[in-house]
């Protein structure tokens, strides 16, 4: 029985080996049994005593036969953190302690690598308290010293660079007195230069700021105060998403494609990953790539994350960012590859024609969800919503997907709406909605298709445990309506006036050419007599 099960596992690999060949080059993982490989040793590269509480560590990326699904971090023996990181920062630490520390690498099937090498080091202790009289110029680093601040405004957001002599934690408050009323960032870690951008701005509009930095020995000191102003340009609204935002495993790396929107003036196209979930603004997680580009590839993120989600944010010249167009990826033959679990493939059905809804059970009472007819689509002066018939769009102009904020309840997390290709049913575009700058509504540019057909556009809202608990489904048909304008112009008129009105237009032009030929003729006709 054993000879022919193996006979016949080696002729299914054979016929997969020659298919390979006939049809294009692609993985095939082929999973047997229990994954009892380990991943490989990582090495611990440095463990620096940043403040009297951090020490922060470094080590190096591992491999694995299947995928890496993170690290542990163990301190004088005792497991003290989990990670997808190949760093991390040891808070909370007491002054002058000593800490041993080496690492672990393990898969999904819980296999751990053997340890890593150890480094010992101790935090920092406190300074010694001067005595009276005595010189205190050697206590200067009880206090942090600013060396640079460096203020970048725009329309809706300003950007904050903050550079220290010394490591140090930063608090950034600001508002529009000051009270500092708006809001404030901490930071926990120590650097020594730390960048922050402010959003959701007012433009034209003065604001208080105030910056203080602590020391890595607990000392407060108030590094700068003073006011900033946003640029005066009014140009308040989102621009366009960037369309066909796609990303493919290609072994351990991650390719990224877009399409910047035509026509459509812009500074730069910004990528953020995050492996938690898709990042819903432009500083929410890793910016893996910022320019006018089309393509990038995310080298090795696959061995370290599985799945990876990403967000294209497309910031115009007045500084407004787009709501954001998505896509996710998994390691291949990571679990969870499934379609059912794929962005790109949708987690909802939409019939062959006509609107539909559906929500979870799981809804708790009294949440608000959007009725059909609350999910608008804007174009121009049209405004259609979900719960008309036939939805009917200009192909070469954008569109705006609009959900009132008043008809979505304040617990649900993220709403992403999902467009078919009107060519390739197959392939599709995610998007999420974020609220526009008046607050009124969760909103989503779509830049133009350029393409005709009939596509499904699904909205998908999410609860803030990540689950789907809504779906809400459409076809629209898109149609090149620029050309339909110029038949309407003629439509209903006869084989007469049709001739007449071209004459009428083609005899400036006739008469141009004769005015042209008689000048030239008789100029001809001076030089001969």
């Amino acid at each position: 029985m054993r000879l022919l099960l193996s006979i016949l596992i080696a002729f299914s690999l054979s016929t997969q080996a020659v298919f390979a060949d006939d049809t294009g080059s692609f993985a095939i993982k082929v999973f047997g049994g229990t994954d009892v490989e380990a991943p490989s040793t990582p090495t611990l590269l440095s463990a620096i005593p940043i403040a009297t509480d951090q020490i922060d560590l470094l080590w190096t990326p591992v491999t694995d036969n299947f995928v890496v699904s993170g690290y542990v971090v163990f301190d004088n023996g005792a497991a003290i953190a989990t990670t997808t990181q190949t760093s991390y920062s040891d808070l909370g630490l007491i002054a002058s302690s000593s800490h041993t520390y080496f690492i672990k690498a393990f898969d999904p099937s819980f296999n751990y690598s053997s340890s890593s090498n150890i480094l010992t080091t101790t935090t920092l202790d406190y300074p010694p308290v001067p005595t009276t009289g005595s010189n205190t110029h050697s206590s200067t680093v009880v206090r942090t010293v600013l060396d640079e601040l460096q203020i970048t405004p725009g329309i809706s957001t300003s950007t904050f660079y903050i550079k220290t002599a010394h490591p140090a934690r930063f608090e950034l408050r600001w508002g529009r007195t000051t009270d500092y009323e708006l809001g404030y960032i901490v930071y926990d870690h120590f650097v020594d230069t730390y960048e922050t951008t402010l959003t959701d701005l007012e433009p034209s509009t003065m604001y208080e700021y105030e910056i203080v930095g602590y020391t890595p020995y607990g000392n407060e000191t108030i590094l700068k105060k003073g006011q900033f102003s946003t640029l005066g340009f009014k140009d308040i609204f989102a621009p366009q998403n960037v369309n066909r935002f796609t990303a493919t495993a290609d072994g351990s790396n991650v390719k990224l494609s877009w399409q910047p929107p035509q026509g459509e003036s812009y500074q730069y196209v910004r990528i953020v990953r995050n492996h938690f979930g898709f990042p819903s603004y432009p500083q929410d997680g890793a910016v893996v790539y910022q320019g006018k580009g089309d393509l990038f590839v995310d080298k090795d993120i696959l061995n370290l994350y599985s799945p990876v989600y990403y967000t294209a944010f497309l910031v115009d010249e007045a500084g407004n960012v787009s709501s954001g167009a998505v896509a996710k990826v998994f390691a291949v033959g990571a679990p969870g590859t499934d379609d059912t679990d794929s962005i790109s493939e949708g987690n909802g059905t939409v019939p062959h024609s006509g609107p539909s809804a559906s929500t979870s059970p799981s809804v708790p009472a009294g949440t608000r969800m959007p009725d059909l007819s609350e999910i608008f689509l804007i174009q121009a002066d049209s405004k259609q919503s979900f719960a008309d018939q036939v939805l009917t769009l200009d192909s070469t102009t954008a569109f705006v997907l609009s959900i009132p904020k008043e008809a979505v309840s304040d617990n649900l997390k993220t709403i992403i709406v999902r467009l078919t290709d009107p060519t390739n049913t197959k392939q599709s575009s995610s998007f999420l909605l974020r609220l526009n700058k008046d607050k009124v509504a969760y909103e989503a540019v779509v830049a133009a298709l350029n393409l005709e057909g009939t596509s499904k556009v699904i909205v998908d809202v999410y609860d803030y445990k990540a689950a789907v608990v809504g779906t809400f489904g459409q076809q629209i048909i898109f149609k090149n309506l620029s050309q339909k304008n110029a038949e309407i112009i003629f439509k209903g008129m006869s084989l007469g006036d049709i001739t007449l009105l071209l004459s009428l237009l083609t005899l400036p032009v006739l008469i141009g050419i004769l005015a042209v030929f008689f000048f030239y003729r008789r100029k001809h006709h001076g030089r001969r007599y």
